[in-house]
């Protein structure tokens, strides 16, 4: 245990065994001196084994065993138990990469204004091989209005200062898969300004299992994230306006997460929801061409994807819509805007189909040219 460490990281863990190694090394292998990073293992309940994976580790890696609370517990009892100044939290089936923690901490000294320090992602699958997704958030400074519209970074990735989060009294204990949105509001809210190393330091490990997979679960505790946000009476009159998008944003990835997982019914109720929240989306073709990216798994949501999963994913916004507009008693705002979202999502999906056209010709010359192992008639 590090005598004065500058960093606790805190990793909260339920039924993980297989993956609790990776997440520990992970913080053991960072380019900081030993004894500037602290390990917190807070076992909420496991019934799996993981706790003697922990166990083996000893003196460097603190272990503490709770009954079963719910992850936000589990990482408000690491606040507890844990005393560097810094804080980080990381899931036991993720893991960081070596020079994270020593670039965040050498922003905070160079950046006295910034409170919060994140840093770019790799999503990995359950063996840790690379999915096609890359990218992050890189705003910096006050990004409160953007990220009152949804979450812009995993729980691992943000580096924060302990004293910022025990004055809001920790994590949200009612809350479960989107505590940590609720918590990086709240820090925002409070004026804290974000900074961004921007490359990726962390991997993010998409699991068939994992909490966010529960489509319901996640979009319902969003839901009372932004309740708890817009019932703040003192929230800024420029913040309390972006409530209608921030609602419809959460209500439409719902619908296309439950499109996703095979359950039409619940999405057209989000998607029915979406519309009465802000019906503009239906007849803008970039907010449509959004829906057909969210149409796809976490991990696999970049532009290739997207252009080879077209048909299906093109097929089931366009029954979705069929299906809105259908709908009995559906409010006329709605049902008017029918014709130009028709046109829209032409508008919205052409551009992908002149790719798709564009990627199959360029497969289409790699097979003829000479040496490509294709014959041809003499």
């Amino acid at each position: 245990m590090a005598a004065h460490p500058r960093v606790s990281v805190v990793i909260p863990l339920f039924n993980l065994r297989r993956f609790v190694d990776q997440a520990i090394e992970s913080v053991l292998s960072q380019t900081l001196p030993a004894d500037a990073v602290e390990v917190v293992v807070v076992d909420d309940g496991s019934t799996d084994g993981s706790g003697e994976v922990v166990r083996r580790y000893g003196p460097p890696v603190r272990y503490i065993r709770q009954e079963n609370r719910g992850l936000p517990a589990a990482r408000n009892t690491g606040i507890r138990e844990s005393s560097a100044p810094f804080l980080t939290f990381l899931d036991a089936d993720d893991r960081l990469l070596p020079e994270k923690l020593a670039a965040q901490l050498a922003t905070f000294d160079a950046r006295s204004d910034v409170g919060l320090v994140s840093t770019g992602v790799r999503y990995v699958d359950d063996d840790g091989a690379p999915l096609p997704q890359h990218g992050w958030s890189r705003l910096e400074g006050d990004v409160l209005p953007r990220l009152v519209l949804s979450n812009l970074v995993h729980p691992h990735l943000p580096l924060v200062r302990r004293r910022d989060v025990e004055r809001l009294g920790g994590f949200d204990e009612d809350l479960s898969p989107a505590a940590d949105w609720d918590m990086w509001l709240r820090l925002t809210r409070s004026g804290l300004r974000w900074a961004v190393v921007d490359r990726p330091l962390a991997e993010y490990r998409i699991r068939h299992d994992a909490m966010h997979q529960d489509v319901t679960g996640m979009a319902d505790d969003c839901l009372r994230v932004l309740d708890k946000l817009f019932a703040d009476p003192d929230l800024p009159d420029a913040i309390r306006r972006l409530r209608p998008l921030a609602y419809q944003r959460q209500q439409l990835v719902a619908a296309c997460d439950h499109y996703r997982v095979g359950n039409p019914a619940a999405g057209l109720r989000w998607l029915h929801a979406a519309a009465i929240s802000e019906p503009a989306f239906l007849t803008d073709p970039h907010a449509l061409r959004q829906l057909c990216r969210w149409l796809l798994p976490l991990g696999y949501q970049r532009g290739t994807v997207l252009v080879a999963e077209l048909p299906h994913l093109a097929r089931t916004i366009r029954g979705a819509l069929t299906d809105l507009f259908a709908l009995p008693s559906l409010e006329p705002e709605i049902a008017r805007l029918r014709r130009r979202s028709s046109i829209a999502l032409w508008l919205a999906v052409a551009p992908l189909v002149r790719k798709r056209a564009k990627a199959a010709l360029r497969r289409g010359w790699a097979r003829l040219r000479p040496g490509s192992g294709t014959s041809t008639p003499a």
